[in-house]
């Protein structure tokens, strides 16, 4: 029930209005929509009329429909709209990629997760939503898209601008009366996902996130630092969709595993200093403790989750059949030390929020997509965000970890030595053409040529990301999976 207004719900045959709207909703009666709105029972009985017509009388396809209204429940945080039309809209057809692409509400997705209608559709009820004023050429491509289905453009244009206006109704009476309860409630995100809190040691929580389908093989991702677990999320529509498309080789869906690193996200902070074998030693729990074959396909890292997936490939090399190693390096570059240390003190002394925008202005050079004023800036906000939400605490943590590793080195040490060890399993290096102004590219093709050259039996593999910078999978996201969905297809 609402927090705000009791619901009403007349008994059967005390109140014509509630039976009509019964019998519209048939075994499942009476909801705390309809209890709200009976306060007022014409109200409720136009209302009835309303989306009678608009979720059965039209011509719109169904997937169409349910699109555009989840869209709205997404963008206008309705938990309950959502909740009530994720089932309808996997009845008519939608797939669990296509709703996580729909309830990603950062960006428009892919156009391989969406059929040309479907991405027209969205892209028509995001703008109506959030802007009211929808771009001609927004609109354009949609009446393109609907000449397709018959002659009945403008009834069926007319219907579409019908479905979202309505929605937005609907979302904002929801969310205005916290009907059920659910207002402050998050929209939730479709599949089978769970979280976990793994203890490790005595005094750390790890945050988890699982992304399960049946019988499909499992991915892990470790993240950059000042990052949680949801800067892969404009890359999970396409791992979660199965496709026969040459853009994507790997034809089949995976399992998730998403963490969050010491200090960050929902994860504690540890008293004991962070180094990178630790978060190598991290993800090897994880997998050892969730994923049920004990061994994942691939871990794949970026940055400070890069250099961890380097140590875990040579600490962990039978818990993996591969790793894929983003945008980092085996040792702390000369000079870095001091350089986390100048960010760590103007954390403290500008606030972290002034942390964000420097960092996000590195990462996402011009001419990334991701940068000032490219077309994924969208993206961008939401990076700083993960960044301000960072505490101080957690970045040192996290900054001393790579402040002064070597994964070049003798054993003895701290148990990695990458040269010796590693390449025991396959290897992708991927690096953003922008990142650090092409020298992260040049460091990975030359570690890359170093350890097949000690190590010829490792083959070690190289692929550049043209147009990305430090975080590839964030601004290039469809041409960093296809190429490293090519890799991965390339072995069982």
């Amino acid at each position: 029930m609402s927090r705000l207004i009791p619901g009403r719900f007349p008994a059967p045959g005390a109140s014509p209005i509630a039976d009509r709207i019964r019998e519209r909703r048939g075994a499942r009666g009476l909801t705390p929509l309809d209890g709200a709105l009976l306060h007022v029972p014409l109200v409720a009985e136009g209302w009835n009329s309303l989306l009678g017509a608009i979720r059965t009388k039209g011509a719109l396809p169904g997937d169409v429909r349910e699109l555009m209204i989840l869209r709205v429940a997404a963008r206008n945080h309705a938990a309950f709209e959502w909740i009530h039309h994720e089932h309808v809209g996997r009845e008519h057809g939608l797939t669990t990629a296509q709703l996580w692409a729909i309830r990603d509400t950062s960006s428009l997705p892919p156009p391989t997760i969406l059929s040309p209608l479907q991405a027209a559709a969205l892209a028509f009820a995001d703008h109506s939503t959030v802007t009211v004023r929808i771009p001609p050429t927004v609109t354009a491509e949609l009446q393109k898209q609907l000449k397709l289905l018959g002659p009945d453009i403008d009834d069926l244009l007319v219907e579409a601008a019908a479905v979202v206006a309505t929605y937005n109704m609907v979302s904002r009476f929801l969310v205005t009366l916290d009907v059920a309860g659910m207002s402050d409630s998050t929209v939730p995100w479709p599949f089978d996902r769970t979280e976990h809190k793994i203890p490790i040691g005595s005094d750390h929580l790890h945050a988890v996130t699982l992304v399960t389908h049946p019988d499909a093989p499992w991915i892990v991702f470790a993240n950059s630092l000042l990052t949680d677990e949801t800067m892969w999320d404009w890359l999970i529509p396409t791992v979660l969709a199965p496709t026969t498309s040459t853009l994507w080789p790997y034809k089949g869906t995976f399992n998730v595993l998403l963490h969050a690193q010491r200090g960050h996200g929902r994860s504690s902070h540890t008293s004991i200093p962070c180094t990178i074998p630790i978060l190598a030693n991290d993800i090897a729990l994880l997998i050892t403790t969730l994923v049920p074959a004990g061994k994942v396909k691939s871990v794949i890292g970026v940055s400070q989750g890069g250099a961890a997936t380097l140590a875990f490939s040579a600490l962990h090399p039978s818990l993996a059949a591969s790793v894929v190693v983003c945008d980092t390096g085996p040792r702390t570059a000369p000079g870095n030390a001091q350089a986390w240390q100048d960010r760590i003190a103007l954390a403290k002394s500008d606030g972290i929020d002034t942390l964000a925008i420097v960092t996000a202005d590195r990462w996402f050079p011009p001419p990334s997509k991701c940068s000032k004023d490219g077309e994924r800036c969208m993206r961008t906000e939401a990076v700083k965000r993960m960044i301000e939400a960072t505490t101080i605490p957690g970045f040192e943590l996290g900054a001393g970890a790579l402040m002064s590793y070597d994964l070049i080195k003798p054993l003895i040490d701290d148990g990695v030595d990458l040269f010796e060890s590693g390449g025991q399993i396959k290897t992708l290096l991927v690096a953003g053409e922008l990142d650090g102004g092409g020298k992260v590219a040049t460091g990975m093709q030359g570690l890359r040529d170093q350890w097949n050259a000690l190590k010829p039996e490792a083959n070690i593999e190289y692929v550049e990301i043209p147009g990305a910078g430090h975080l590839p999978m964030v601004d290039e996201t469809e041409e960093f999976w296809n190429k490293v969905g090519d890799f991965l297809a390339s072995f069982t």
